[in-house]
C-alpha cells in the first residue's frame, strides 16, 4: 500500500480510534444502499452499530414495519451476505423528543461509538453542539459523511411509493427482504395504509 509522506503515523493513530461506528435509519425498508453503507463502514471500523430509529411507529405508510420485522429484515440480509454478525450490533430505538439532549439519549441506549456515519446535517449539527457542552471522552465522537448509493433510486419513500402503485421494486432490495415483506404480507399492508381513511394516527 502506498502511503502519503509524513501522513502514515497520523493515519495508523486514526485507524486505532476508529473502534466502532454507528449508522441511524428507519429501513422502511432496508435497501441495498444501506447495505451498501453497512460494507463502506465495515471496511474502515471493527464494529458496527446500525440503530433501527422510529422503533416505536408501524402500520402507517411513512413507516410500515414493525421494528421486529425491520429487524429481521436486517439480520437475514447480513446473514446472507456472510457479513460478520461479532461486529454488528442493530439495536431499536424509540423517538427522543428532545434534541438538546438526543446524543446523550442515544449514548445511553448503544454501546460506546466514536463515529457516526450519516448525511443528515441536522444530526451533524447536534452532534458537535453537545460535544461542545461536554469535555468527556464518552463525547469525542467524529461525524462522518459517507457516500451514498443513488438516493434517488435507493430510498424507502421512493420503495414505497412504488410498492404502492404496483410498479417494480423488487431490484432495489436484497432478495432477502423481498422474502421478509412477502412474508408478512407487506405490499397489501403499505397499500392499504397509504389511503388516509385506514391511518389512525390521522383519525
Amino acid at each position: 500500500m502506498n502511503m502519503i509522506p509524513g501522513k502514515s503515523q497520523e493515519s495508523t493513530e486514526n485507524q486505532r480510534k476508529l473502534t466502532r461506528g454507528l449508522i441511524i435509519g428507519r429501513f422502511q425498508p432496508f435497501h441495498k444502499g444501506h447495505l451498501d453503507l453497512v460494507y463502506q463502514v465495515l471496511d474502515e471500523i471493527k464494529e458496527l452499530i446500525i440503530v433501527i430509529g422510529s422503533s416505536q411507529h408501524n402500520y402507517i405508510f411513512k413507516d410500515p414495519f414493525t421494528a421486529g420485522e425491520r429487524l429481521l429484515m436486517i439480520h437475514q440480509t447480513l446473514v446472507n451476505e456472510k457479513i460478520d454478525l461479532s461486529r454488528i450490533y442493530v439495536v431499536p430505538i424509540p423517538n427522543f423528543e428532545n434534541n438538546a439532549a438526543w446524543l446523550a439519549y442515544l449514548q445511553s441506549m448503544v454501546p460506546t461509538f466514536n463515529v457516526i456515519y450519516s448525511g443528515n446535517e441536522f444530526v451533524s449539527i447536534l452532534v458537535k453542539s453537545q460535544i461542545s457542552k461536554t469535555r468527556n471522552s464518552k463525547s469525542d465522537i467524529e461525524v462522518r459523511h459517507p457516500v451514498f448509493k443513488n438516493k434517488l433510486d435507493y430510498n424507502g419513500e421512493n420503495i414505497r411509493n412504488l410498492i404502492k402503485s404496483g410498479k417494480k421494486w423488487k431490484h432495489l432490495v436484497h432478495p432477502q427482504i423481498v422474502k421478509v415483506i412477502e412474508m408478512i404480507d407487506g405490499v397489501n399492508r403499505i397499500r392499504v395504509v397509504s389511503r388516509t381513511d385506514s391511518n389512525p394516527l390521522k383519525w
